[in-house]
């Protein structure tokens, strides 16, 4: 009896097939370090700002500044995936910290939206575009005008990365269409309160 040689078509299946478990081994080891070793800290730090340690101490966060209706919550949208309000003007009205936590695929997407006294759940990610304009209201008034108090956003999503993105109303100069005259004294108070 002889015995066969494996085909290239074998071979080269043989080694896609290997190659992929071993890039697998690879992902599921960095996912276990990431878990292991990452994320504490992350919870730490969301912890810690949670107690409000953040006017006392810098904790890591990414912030977006720049001139009101130049792509700043586009940016942000892009990096976490979630739908922030959009329009003309001045869009983002109070600062948003949007804290992304990343959960297993096995479970439920949940978010929630903290303001004044308010918590909201959320049930699904369309809720959140809502959510916001309805809680800038609350803070900032309908009428345009911007608030330097926070609005808190929180999703845990198997689809998000672990961020903490924070954005802030857009630097007025002039006051356009229904906005109040003092709209750019308005922009500078905001930032210097956060």
């Amino acid at each position: 009896m002889t015995e066969r040689k494996p085909s290239y078509e074998q071979e080269e299946l043989k080694k896609q097939y290997y190659g992929d478990q071993d890039k697998q081994a690879a992902e599921h080891t960095l996912y276990n370090q990431y878990e292991e070793k990452i994320r504490p800290c992350i919870d730490l730090i969301d912890s810690l700002r949670a107690l409000g340690i953040e006017k006392d101490l810098a904790l890591p966060a990414i912030a977006v500044i720049g001139d009101q209706s130049s792509g700043k919550s586009s940016v942000l949208e892009a990096l976490s995936g979630i739908a922030l309000p959009r329009g003309n003007g001045i869009v983002t009205r109070c600062p948003l910290e949007l804290k992304l936590k990343r959960i297993p695929a096995t479970e439920a997407w949940k978010g929630k939206i903290c303001y004044r006294h308010f918590r909201i759940d959320l049930q699904n990610a369309s809720e959140v575009e809502k959510a916001i304009r309805e809680a800038q209201d609350v803070v900032a008034g309908t009428r345009g005008a911007i608030s330097g108090e926070l609005i808190s956003l929180e999703i845990r999503s198997p689809d998000v990365p672990d961020l903490t993105l924070i954005d802030l109303p857009g630097i007025a100069r002039v006051a356009m269409g229904d906005q109040p005259k003092d709209i750019g004294e308005q922009v500078k108070f905001s930032l210097i309160c956060q």
